[in-house]
């Protein structure tokens, strides 16, 4: 007994419940407001629950902040509270969706070939 190889259609589903499933469960960060100005490596950030945590509970982490653009050591800090759970919703709703995607592709077989040759 042979063993087809996997479709490009199976490989996709595998690819889709993977990121499905990292979007809903990995925990995510947020940029904190204040601080220095933007760049990838000196905005300063808060980390979020995980998704599906921070949907089901208020997931609001707090920090100390500071209140000027360009902080020096002892300028005044400020406690910030940074809301998760709405950007939480919403990698659920997109893990969700690429979750049920990939056992659609899974499960849905393509489309039959007609067999009859006239």
């Amino acid at each position: 007994m042979t063993r087809s190889r996997p479709t490009r259609r199976q490989w996709l589903a595998v690819v889709a419940l993977l990121v499905g499933l990292w979007i809903l469960l990995a925990p995510f960060s947020r940029p904190l407001p204040g601080g220095e100005p933007f760049s990838f490596e000196a905005t300063p950030e808060i980390g979020c629950r995980t998704p599906v945590a921070g949907m089901l509970g208020n997931d609001q982490p707090i920090a100390e902040v500071y209140s000027s653009p360009l902080p020096i050591m002892g300028d005044p800090v400020v406690e910030s509270a940074v809301d998760c759970t709405g950007r939480a919703r919403f990698r659920v709703a997109v893990g969700g969706l690429l979750l049920i995607a990939s056992v659609v592709m899974a499960t849905r077989s393509g489309r039959p070939v007609d067999q009859h040759v006239q």
